[in-house]
């Protein structure tokens, strides 16, 4: 299988059957992972290795903290998690349950002369990875701007269901039983006032599942008598275009600023992600200025040193923190942008009409237009 395949395969029984509690963070690596399973080939989970360089893009540290420390904490609470699952097996009318660890082992090493951790799943995870029947394919690129681990889990069985509907239904309509959610959402027993549940988990799902994915989601919640006991959610598969046309619908300002954030050392399909979120008419058609002008303020903020610590720290930064967008980065930032684009307009009045022209059309269809001036 392609070593950059981002496309996470899973039996759709781990989805929709099985209970864990983990946290964002947690399901984006255990999604990593699973995108380097080949599960035609494979016969057997084996060792695999991801560099401290691909942690960090997938985990956007914080660098408030050693980067090392947190990732002995994540390993420490990785290795303790595991999944609760439906046997079939009943005993006095009750079914019962079965529970594997996540993880077999993990454990930080060098591998040609390149820092990393080697993860190996648990061997009784085959059945839900290797020998798929009924399995949804997830991008696990789609996760990374997820902040809640409701949201993550939430897409992945949004994703599944419609994966299996989509021929049948536009638009799909679920149903749980209120403390059902909160099992499957690994948070039993917690937010027993709905108010809380609804602020802190449903809003934020919503959110963050509409801004970020290919899917789009509405919940309800629903009455018993006077209380609240179980929550609908209604979901459909948005018009995306695939990746190859994404590129092909960049402006010439945002293929320059793509191009920028890529040469800095930010993955591709994450650096996609940046462009989608930047928006207002003072950027549009400047995107390549702007994140100039982010990253050298950045330079003079950051304490992080090499290059792919840079990366990662600006990712979470843009993001996560989304600290461009308010106070006195932001101000600079729009300041020095309004300079250039002034100086433009004094200097170079053709170049100014080519970028207005330009922040209307694809990169594409700009190069054909200038072509046709000459």
């Amino acid at each position: 299988m392609d070593k950059n395949n981002t496309i996470a395969r899973i039996e759709n029984t781990l989805i929709f059957d099985s209970h864990y509690q983990l946290t964002a963070k947690e399901q984006k690596i255990i999604l990593l992972l699973i995108s380097k399973i080949d599960p035609v080939r494979q016969h057997h989970l084996y060792e695999q290795f991801v560099s401290v360089k691909e942690l960090r893009r997938v985990l956007l540290e914080n660098r408030s903290g050693s980067f090392a420390k947190e990732l002995n904490r994540f390993r420490g609470r990785l290795m303790k998690k595991s999944l609760t699952f439906n046997t079939g097996v009943v005993v006095d009318k009750e079914e019962l349950e079965g529970e594997i660890q996540w993880f077999q082992s993990i454990i930080p090493m060098v591998q040609d002369g390149v820092k990393g951790v080697e993860f190996l799943f648990a061997k009784k995870l085959e059945p839900f990875l290797i020998a798929l029947k009924e399995y949804v394919k997830i991008d696990y690129t789609e996760v990374l701007p997820l902040n809640s681990g409701a949201s993550v889990r939430l897409f992945q069985y949004f994703k599944a269901h419609r994966s299996k509907m989509t021929k049948h239904q536009k638009r799909s309509k679920l149903k749980f039983e209120l403390a059902e959610l909160k099992e499957v959402l690994g948070v039993p027993g917690k937010y027993a006032d709905y108010r809380n549940f609804r602020k802190r988990v449903l809003e934020i799902v919503q959110t963050e599942i509409n801004e970020h994915t290919s899917i789009g989601m509405k919940y309800t919640p629903i009455k018993t008598g006077y209380s609240i006991t179980h929550i609908g959610f209604e979901v459909w598969d948005k018009e995306t275009q695939p990746k190859t046309s994404k590129n092909a619908a960049l402006s010439f300002a945002q293929e320059k600023a793509k191009t920028k954030l890529v040469e800095y050392g930010i993955e591709e399909g994450i650096a996609l992600e940046m462009l989608y979120q930047t928006k207002g008419s003072e950027i549009a058609g400047f995107e390549d200025w702007y994140f100039f002008e982010v990253i050298a303020i950045f330079e003079t903020k950051t304490k992080a040193a090499d290059k792919d610590s840079k990366a990662g720290t600006l990712v979470n930064w843009f993001l996560k923190k989304k600290v461009f967008e308010q106070g006195d980065m932001f101000a600079k930032i729009m300041e020095a942008l309004a300079a250039r684009k002034k100086g433009l307009q004094e200097t170079d009045m053709k170049a100014w009409d080519n970028r207005q022209v330009a922040k209307e059309m694809s990169a594409v269809d700009f190069r054909a237009f200038v072509a046709k001036k000459k």
